[in-house]
């Protein structure tokens, strides 16, 4: 039954890894040039709608399970606090991971190929942008990866493997050498997270940070916006000495690396505490029918068992195989992504 289900995930993300090359194509052939159109059509159809209806259609069978499938799990007001948190953490770890490897592959001769097109500026503008690059991308390309690949997968046996599998594919799924490196780091760090709190949610709320500050300080430095300037300015006086830029830099790694791991603790911590809440709640059975007290134990140990960050360890180290099949679409989707992510870097080259 698990590898059928996995087999069921794997062809539903392949079809979406399909739609969104075939969108590539399209763009790159000059048939399908408009931004929003193409954006609606990979956020909101390819990575949300139609996965949400295979998976509807073919494993859960009703809209309400798939939601609790994909991890759409409640967290505690603390919890979003601490996910607040680690999002602007892990945007400035994506930072330095994303210009050493741009660094990296610059090296041999690769030039971004990203048009860029000066657009006068309005609100208006700022509105699409904040919603195309920051609340859609946070909310459907999380749904396809940590929805699907990661909760709905590891349901079916090895959390450890979906959670690298899911990574990758987050970081191919971008179809850019230039986001594929830090894109698959993200996605591996967004993902143990979204596995210690047992829920999509800080996932989801770390994804919409780091492009929201991304977006922030990119506009903010030509329209002198509080802190985007100052940020900015200290970027380009550690990088004008190469010393005081290891130095400064390696420091700064090591920090950041401290607080993901504190972080990621204490929201581990604050999932058990509100997993055991829910459970004291249902234990007040003072004075009630025994039926109904049997059904309030029922319904705590019913949490308890379900409870992820009370054996967070097994569910990582989980084993489990699946099927030839299932290898077969996974595989599929891996080397589509793989050959045009290094087509991306080749003309970059050439």
């Amino acid at each position: 039954m698990k590898n059928k289900t996995f087999f069921k995930i794997n062809i539903i993300y392949f079809i979406a890894m399909i739609l969104v090359a075939l969108i590539f194509v399209l763009g790159y052939l000059g048939l399908l040039q408009n931004e929003y159109i193409s954006t609606f059509l990979i956020q909101i159809m390819v990575m949300f709608a139609i996965p949400m209806l295979l998976y509807t259609l073919f494993v859960s069978k009703n809209f309400k399970q798939t939601f609790k499938d994909t991890g759409f799990k409640k967290i505690s007001t603390r919890m979003i606090g601490i996910a607040i948190l680690l999002g602007i953490v892990l945007y400035f770890i994506n930072n330095f991971v994303a210009q050493f490897f741009s660094s990296l592959i610059s090296l041999f001769g690769y030039e971004n190929l990203t048009k860029t097109t000066t657009v006068p500026f309005s609100y208006e503008l700022l509105f699409r942008e904040f919603l195309l690059s920051c609340v859609l991308p946070g909310i459907c390309e999380e749904f396809l990866h940590r929805g699907i690949m990661l909760f709905a997968g590891k349901k079916c046996g090895n959390t450890r493997y979906v959670l690298i599998i899911s990574s990758i594919l987050f970081g191919l799924m971008h179809l850019n050498i230039n986001q594929f490196f830090y894109a698959t780091i993200l996605g591996f760090l967004m993902g143990y997270v979204a596995i210690v709190a047992d829920s999509i949610y800080p996932s989801i709320i770390i994804h919409f940070l780091n492009n929201f500050l991304n977006t922030y300080f990119y506009y903010g430095y030509y329209l002198n916006w509080p802190f985007a300037t100052l940020v900015n300015d200290l970027q380009a006086l550690i990088a004008s000495n190469i010393f005081v830029f290891i130095i400064v830099n390696t420091i700064l790694v090591c920090l950041l690396i401290v607080l993901y791991l504190y972080l990621t603790r204490s929201l581990a911590k604050e999932r058990v505490r509100y997993d055991v809440k829910k459970i004291i709640s249902c234990l007040e059975i003072d004075n009630l029918p025994l039926e109904q007290a049997q059904a309030k134990i029922n319904q705590a140990n019913e949490i308890l068992q379900k409870s992820e960050s009370l054996k967070f360890k097994n569910t990582v180290t989980g084993g489990g195989k699946f099927s030839f099949l299932s290898q077969v679409f996974l595989i599929s989707s891996l080397v589509l992504g793989s050959l045009i992510t290094i087509s991306t870097f080749v003309w970059g080259i050439i």
